[in-house]
């Protein structure tokens, strides 16, 4: 080998010391200002994408209630639009006579 000796101990020399804490406490306040600067960047464009998906939800809402199909029944293509639907059971009086064959015993 080439004969040097690498100690990774710390110096007697105390300026040596003093400027390795230097650049220390430098590079850790860089450091977290860059992931302060980060975290910002990704916290702002989550915000930015959340709003943009609450107006264009709330976009998509106002259109399909003008539609009338947003509540769950869809209007008529000739239908007013204050129209509303009634649901309701019906019962058939004037049965035809095959219908009243099905239903005879046999």
């Amino acid at each position: 080998m080439n004969g040097r000796q690498f100690s990774f101990g710390t110096s007697a020399n105390p300026l040596l010391q003093a400027l390795s804490l230097l650049v220390f406490a430098v590079l850790l306040v860089g450091a977290v200002i860059m992931g302060a600067v980060v975290f910002a960047a990704l916290l702002g464009l989550a915000v930015v994408a959340a709003l943009v998906l609450s107006v264009r939800g709330w976009w998509l809402r106002r259109t399909l209630r003008g539609r009338g199909s947003f509540d769950g029944h869809p209007r008529p293509p000739g239908q007013a639009k204050g129209a509303r639907l009634i649901e309701g059971e019906y019962e058939v009086i004037d049965a035809d006579a095959q219908a009243d064959e099905r239903r005879r015993p046999r």
